[in-house]
């Protein structure tokens, strides 16, 4: 029998968390269900995530409370009960200090924008971790084309419902490639609106310098040259998702960067989607505006 991976088993976490946000989770619960001592397990939930277990469940039992709020005519007890919170006090006092409003306030004039999160969860506002670091380098890239075929949907938290198919699509791709210098990736123009968000596309593929004509792709788009921050992932490519949220969401107050309105995407380093932690598996790459590099970002976190 095949080890489940640590950063598995965090995942697997994550997916428990997200399915019931009014239930009352405690550490000692996560961690008996993730198979790992307490200590052991907090810290590999920071290291995989960015947040503390309890940072990770309280900003998205604020996030939920918050669509709840401008999306439904709910009373603010019942959002609370809903999403974890015992009273309509517990909420507003939760509320009041992650947002800076209080519910009610919030549901009268909406969040300003230089509170909000990173689109197109304005809404979700991770707790970073006290020791989280976060190492990226930056690099300027030439234009690429991004030769693609689209997959829509998500599932635990990720993109790919069904990794079985795009495996085999991926397999097609690099036979008609043959030796041409190119690299298997995935791009995305929007990142996804919930943990789970049926509507997602990522737009799988490869980059080349040039626009070819491969018979396998179903389009293929330019990737303008520029400043791109890049994040390294190690481990398998099915918590990909995991090292986007911790680098690109709840380390944004590390960077000192603002990213630009453009594709993004992520290039693969290895060709199975097994990998030991410790192996360097993949890339992500996000395009820097470079005149805000080493200035406070626009989205303030607490």
């Amino acid at each position: 029998m095949t080890a489940v991976s640590p950063q598995h088993r965090i995942a697997r976490i994550c997916v428990l968390i997200e399915s019931d946000l009014s239930r009352p989770w405690r550490i000692d619960q996560l961690a008996d269900a993730c198979a790992m001592a307490q200590h052991h397990f907090q810290r590999r939930f920071a290291a995989a995530t960015g947040e503390t277990v309890a940072g990770y469940v309280k900003s998205r039992r604020l996030e939920k409370a918050a669509c709840l709020l401008s999306r439904s005519n709910m009373r603010v007890l019942d959002i609370a009960l809903e999403c974890g919170f015992q009273t309509h006090a517990a909420l507003t006092r939760a509320f009041s200090a992650h947002f800076g409003l209080s519910p009610a306030a919030f549901r009268d004039k909406g969040l300003p924008e230089h509170l909000q999160g990173m689109p197109p969860r304005p809404f979700l506002r991770p707790l970073a971790s006290r020791g989280l670091s976060v190492d990226f380098d930056l690099i300027d890239l030439p234009p690429q084309w991004l030769h693609w075929r689209k997959a829509t949907g998500m599932v635990d938290g990720r993109y790919f419902p069904d990794l079985k198919s795009v495996g085999k699509a991926f397999w097609a791709l690099r036979q008609e490639l043959g030796s041409r210098n190119a690299h298997l990736a995935t791009g995305f123009i929007n990142g996804p609106r919930a943990f789970l968000d049926d509507t997602a596309v990522a737009y799988f593929g490869a980059l080349l310098s040039d626009r070819t004509d491969l018979d396998w792709a179903h389009g293929a788009d330019l990737l303008e040259p520029g400043l791109y921050a890049v994040f390294p992932h190690y481990g398998p490519l099915t918590t990909l998702h995991l090292t986007w949220h911790k680098c690109v969401r709840a380390g944004v107050e590390q960077h000192g960067l603002t990213f630009a309105k453009t594709w993004m995407f992520e290039t693969y380093l290895i060709d199975t989607l097994i990998a030991k932690p410790e192996k360097l598996s993949a890339l992500i790459h996000l395009p820097v505006q470079k005149g805000t590099i080493g200035q406070t970002p626009p989205v303030p976190l607490p």
